[in-house]
């Protein structure tokens, strides 16, 4: 007989006690089951009941990969909480359908957390929240990501997110939300990850795996991180975007036997943090904007092309890299200067491990406003989202968003919007895609603009962005679709 992970054969697998079975048959099909009489002999089909169906996986015996995680002594486990209606906005799963806030309005472009789990099980042991993000027709799509109750893992956490923890010998030692061994990480920075912090027995082989995040699935080619020894003890995490980035450890022990599991590292930038991905990005040109807050001056000087943004009135490739890079002012001829919006510079650590890591360095300092990455075709950027980042917005200040397509074709973008390192909105993802986006190429004209979004952002006094309110742009006089025109510079 083969031993389970952490399960010697000589240990004997434990019954479980009658409410626990009742809560984890609810918990691994994410409905309601404690209706159920487990004393009757058949179950509501007429076939067997609950409690002989676990007797008859128990007798299977370990192989069988049957629950046989004991409670604490006394511990009762926490109810699954199932409701009989939907209540719109919690991002919960109130009425244990496998879906989330169906049938509640949102606003297109949001982002909300949700846990597609019984509501019991949230914000429990190993379990996690994913995201949803509302689509253009008004309504959440479906919840992706997070972490949910597995019955057959055993990875010395509370897997089925009850309250009881597992008290079987499980050789891993895997973190839950909230763990110290799993801080925040930031974009661009090293993130070390170390197996012996979760995984202290004698090992014959590691591997590490990370799934990135909202924008990975745009290019599969192209991913959003990197991840240096992942078939080490020791391996490095280098985050490029901000979002959540699913880490799976698994460990092959001398035996053979391989032992996994799986957690989430939040990846967070302080204040306002905008990215914009395209699966056209190894091809094609397409740049990201912000304008200066609270102005309305245009993006252009009339019959302009897309080499001469007005550096007053935006962020973006002309003034806000490491290097500003155009050279003198589109009406005046004078020379530009870095864009200045009056904030403090951030620390080295916010910018210096991105492509332009040697110039920020050589500068001392994180400019804000910044884009850390341009993708225009040329060097170590082809192909990675670009982005601008306001660290230390103040109170009530108003960006707008904006993408103008440089190389003409038609492409189709995704804007992620991040405050206080939370994803609050995301626009142009599929089925959801921007129409029609494409125009004369930026050599000959200004070309097509996408006006993305305003948004406002929120502050406390402790200076930490808490949130932002975000306005999706509509063409004039129209109260749904993209905000896109050609040739026109105006805000």
């Amino acid at each position: 007989m083969t031993a389970r992970a952490g399960l010697l054969p000589s240990q004997p697998v434990r019954r479980l006690p009658l409410l626990l079975l009742l809560v984890c048959a609810g918990c691994g099909s994410r409905t309601g089951t404690l209706d159920l009489d487990p004393l009757d002999p058949s179950g509501p089909d007429g076939g067997p009941s609950m409690d002989a169906r676990v007797d008859a996986a128990i007798d299977a015996g370990p192989d069988a990969r049957v629950v046989d995680a004991a409670i604490d002594a006394g511990c009762v486990p926490l109810p699954e909480g199932c409701g009989a209606v939907e209540i719109c906005g919690d991002g919960t799963n109130d009425d244990c359908d496998d879906a989330v806030d169906e049938g509640c309005a949102c606003d297109p472009g949001a982002v909300q957390d949700c846990f597609l789990g019984a509501p019991g099980r949230r914000d429990v042991g190993a379990c996690q929240d994913g995201s949803q993000v509302c689509g253009a027709s008004g309504a959440w799509g479906p919840c992706e990501g997070g972490v949910l109750p597995d019955a057959m893992a055993c990875t010395g956490r509370d897997d089925l997110c009850n309250g009881c923890s597992d008290e079987r010998v499980c050789g891993l030692e895997c973190p839950s939300p909230g763990d110290p061994r799993v801080p925040v990480g930031e974009p661009f920075a090293e993130y070390p990850l170390n197996g012996r912090d979760f995984y202290v027995g004698p090992a014959a082989g590691w591997r590490w795996r990370i799934e990135g995040g909202p924008c990975d699935e745009l290019a599969p080619r192209l991913e959003s991180f990197e991840l240096r020894g992942a078939g080490r003890e020791v391996a490095t995490f280098v985050p490029k975007l901000s979002g959540d980035y699913r880490v799976t450890l698994s460990v092959t022990t001398p035996g053979g036997e391989v032992l996994s599991c799986s957690w989430e590292i939040n990846v967070a930038g302080p204040g306002l943090r905008v990215e914009m991905c395209y699966p056209e990005s190894e091809t094609q040109d397409l740049d990201l904007f912000l304008h200066r807050p609270d102005t309305t001056t245009d993006w252009y000087p009339p019959r302009s092309t897309a080499f001469g943004p007005l550096p007053e009135s935006s962020c973006g490739w002309h003034n806000c890299e490491a290097e500003v890079r155009l050279r003198s002012h589109p009406v005046t001829m004078r020379p530009v200067t870095r864009a200045d919006w009056g904030y403090a510079e951030s620390p080295l650590s916010a910018c210096e491990n991105g492509p332009s890591g040697d110039r920020w360095r050589a500068r001392g300092s994180c400019a804000n406003p910044r884009l850390d990455i341009d993708n225009n075709l040329s060097g170590d950027a082809i192909g990675l989202p670009e982005n601008i980042n306001v660290d230390n917005p103040r109170d009530g200040e108003t960006f707008r968003i904006m993408v103008q397509n440089f190389t003409g074709l038609a492409a189709e973008p995704v804007i992620n919007v991040y405050c206080g390192g939370r994803r609050v909105s995301t626009f142009g993802r599929a089925p959801d895609t921007v129409p029609r986006f494409q125009g004369p190429d930026g050599n000959r004209a200004i070309g097509a603009m996408w006006r993305v979004a305003d948004v406002t952002v929120r502050v406390d006094d402790a200076g930490e962005t808490v949130g932002c309110d975000v306005r999706q742009l509509h063409p004039p006089g129209m109260a749904s679709g993209y905000h896109v025109t050609v040739n026109d510079p105006a805000f």
